[in-house]
Formats: structure tokens, C-alpha cells, sequence
């Protein structure tokens, strides 16, 4: 890849920085007085909300794939490569919930209260698990960046260390909000790498 062709993940990186603390900001805000009631809602019906979720699935998948491939050619680093891929696996999983808001809209009259509340919680459960793998599998990722003794890029570098703090604030569940703040910081730098000249490194 040559620059140029980084151009459009480092342009997918800046719009998701912006798109992403504006959808959960507003997810937050809607649903922080009773989040069940509300997300019980948004599953039966589909809205611009559901459209925007999806978008930040395919913009953040997009990025991990670039940047995996960038690693061969700026870094060549195959494990960090293995777990970039890894996340945009858990990343299409999480997003794939949508498909739970699509079915239940198709066929949420036929079910009965208990059933629909049942597949809320299932649906929840199953997603926090994948953020959970995403942190765990993000934390690793940055260890294996941070410890790379290549001379990796400054900006890498800087990722790497808001990648940790961010997974570890995922981990924790509890402190997972704030990472509302820190993952656009995140992809600020990942576009800032993407877009600067290459830099040809080591195999790790």
C-alpha cells in the first residue's frame, strides 16, 4: 500500500472519531434513567440510531483490516496482525446484535412480553461478553505493540497506550462509559499514522 491508499482508512478514522462519542453519547442520554424500558423499546423497532450502530461496525471494522494490513508493510508484525483480526471479529459480532432489532421488528407482535424480555437480556449478555473478549484481546494487542522493539512509530506507540488505558477501562465494566472520551483519541492518532508517509520496519 502507498500512501495514497492509506488515505481513505486515515479519512474512515476522523469520521468515526467524530461519529462514535455522538452516537453513545446520545445512547447514554436517552437511555440513562431506565436502560431497560429503553433498550427494550429499540429492539422492537428500527430507527436512524440502528442505521448509525452499523455504521460505526463497518467504519471500525474497516480500520482493524487496513491497519492489519499495514503492519505487513510498516511493520510486519504478525502478532499483532492475528489480533486485529481478531477484533474485527468481535467487532462484527457486537454489531451484529442489530439483527435482533431487525427480527424483533419483524416479528416482535407474535411474541409474548416475557419472551421479548428474555432476548433483551440474552442479547445483552452475549454483548457484554464480546466487549469483554474485544478488551481482553485489545489489551494484548497493545502489550504486544508497546513491547515491539523494532522502532515503531511514535504515533503507534501513543496508540498503543490509549489502546491500553481504553481496554482497561473496558475490563473493568463498570468504567466502560468513559471510553466514550478515549477511543476517539484512539482513532485520532490511527488517522494520523495512516496518513503520514510510510515507514518501513523490522519483522517482529
Amino acid at each position: 500500500m502507498t500512501q495514497q491508499h492509506y488515505f481513505l482508512p486515515g479519512i474512515a478514522a476522523l469520521l468515526l472519531a467524530v461519529v462514535f462519542p455522538i452516537y453513545w453519547l446520545y445512547a447514554f442520554s436517552v437511555g440513562a434513567e431506565n436502560f431497560i424500558e429503553v433498550y427494550r423499546a429499540d429492539l422492537l423497532s428500527l430507527s436512524l440510531s440502528d442505521l448509525a450502530f452499523v455504521l460505526i461496525g463497518v467504519l471500525e471494522v474497516y480500520i482493524y483490516l487496513c491497519l492489519r494490513r499495514s503492519f505487513s508493510e510498516r511493520l510486519s508484525s504478525a502478532a499483532a496482525a492475528v489480533l486485529l483480526l481478531i477484533m474485527a471479529i468481535l467487532v462484527v459480532l457486537f454489531h451484529a446484535t442489530v439483527l435482533v432489532d431487525v427480527a424483533l421488528t419483524l416479528m416482535g407482535s407474535s411474541l409474548t412480553a416475557h419472551a421479548i424480555d428474555t432476548i433483551a437480556e440474552v442479547t445483552v449478555v452475549i454483548a457484554l461478553g464480546v466487549l469483554f473478549a474485544y478488551g481482553l484481546v485489545g489489551f494484548i494487542l497493545s502489550v504486544v505493540l508497546l513491547l515491539n522493539r523494532t522502532g515503531a512509530p511514535s504515533l503507534l506507540k501513543y496508540f498503543a497506550v490509549v489502546l491500553l488505558v481504553g481496554c482497561l477501562l473496558q475490563l473493568t465494566v463498570i468504567l466502560s462509559p468513559l471510553n466514550v472520551f478515549v477511543f476517539p483519541v484512539a482513532l485520532l492518532l490511527l488517522a494520523f499514522y495512516f496518513l503520514k508517509p510510510p515507514q518501513l520496519l523490522e519483522v517482529v
